[in-house]
């Protein structure tokens, strides 16, 4: 990027592992970033910067950038990136209202319930949605992340268009080094993948929040499977079409083919970091989230039995049936 051409002012809520990381790689592309971070974290960037290490290359970068403390309300900026989990959706919706000058919101939240609670807090010609492509952990003030090699991330406009704004942030995440697809249907996108990964988390944390050890054991993994098969019909009964299309194999795979795939997927270390430890991380929002297709597939009148009781192990009280991973790595 050339003497500032085609810069951007961006802002980003949420100072977690994936706000962290798109802050840096933006700002270190030319880009001026501000980052809202809250409590600890505020005061570690302020510091040090956003300290970032790649699991794969234990390569670290430090990026310095603007951040503050509440939501800056009288500033413009071209667009805003919300990383936040969906338990935190509801109270950030109010405080991002507050700006009434930044005429675009991507949102990077997992969700089964749609875009209607953010288009009620911000209007609908300013949310767009997005999904991530990388998983790690905060580690103190760093942030330890593996980014999935080919694996861009995925972004749309809630009509489906390819418009000028939507077309501009993706250049500015190309600036970045960071793919970008555009998905016509970005919320069916999103309903899809929770259908895929709510259960198989459910499954990671029956083996006790290991992946290395569910990848052993094909019992569990065909549960997961079966469980995300569930969760694609119950999207099917409520007529959202399948995003992207190439999940559509997944319906209909045989169960010999797919459990030793599933297995061989697990045994990753990109499992490890972007499963495991998301699933430990976050277990709050996980279990909202199968919560909601629970909800879904009682509206829809569908028996989910494997869903349920891959459910029992998102309370933490239940024992899981694998004796728990230690947090240091595997034996």
């Amino acid at each position: 990027m050339e003497n500032g051409q085609n810069s951007m002012r961006i802002l980003v809520f949420g100072a977690g592992v994936l706000g962290s990381v798109y802050a840096a790689r933006l700002q270190d592309a030319g880009h001026h970033v501000t980052v809202v971070a809250r409590g600890q974290r505020y005061h570690d960037i302020r510091e040090h910067g956003i300290v970032v290490e790649y699991f794969d290359t234990r390569e670290r970068t430090t990026t310095k950038l603007d951040v503050v403390d509440r939501m800056p309300v009288d500033q413009h900026y071209d667009f805003c990136l919300v990383a936040v989990q969906k338990t935190q959706l509801d109270g950030a919706l109010p405080t991002l209202a507050e700006n009434t000058h930044i005429p675009a919101f991507l949102f990077m939240v997992n969700t089964t319930e749609g875009p209607q609670a953010m288009i009620d807090a911000l209007g609908k010609d300013r949310v767009l949605l997005g999904f991530a492509n990388m998983g790690g952990e905060r580690d103190g003030h760093v942030v330890r992340v593996m980014i999935a090699k080919g694996k861009p991330i995925t972004v749309g406009e809630l009509d489906g268009s390819r418009s000028e704004r939507l077309r501009r942030i993706a250049s500015a995440f190309a600036d970045a080094g960071i793919g970008v697809d555009i998905s016509p249907n970005m919320d069916a996108w999103l309903k899809y993948h929770v259908a895929l990964v709510g259960p198989l988390a459910n499954a990671l944390y029956m083996a006790g929040s290991c992946n290395y050890k569910l990848a052993r054991n094909r019992r569990m993994v065909k549960m997961g499977l079966q469980g995300m098969r569930e969760a694609m019909g119950v999207m099917r009964a409520h007529r959202i079409p399948v995003e992207p299309r190439h999940l559509r194999v997944m319906q209909y795979l045989p169960y010999f083919i797919m459990v030793p795939l599933a297995q061989r997927l697990f045994a990753t270390e990109l499992l490890d970091i972007g499963g495991s430890r998301h699933a430990r991380n976050a277990r709050n929002e996980m279990t909202q989230l199968n919560e909601e297709l629970l909800d879904l597939a009682s509206s829809a009148g569908l028996a989910t039995p494997v869903l349920h009781e891959l459910h029992r192990y998102s309370d933490p009280s239940v024992q899981p049936e694998i004796e728990m991973c230690p947090l240091k790595g595997v034996d």
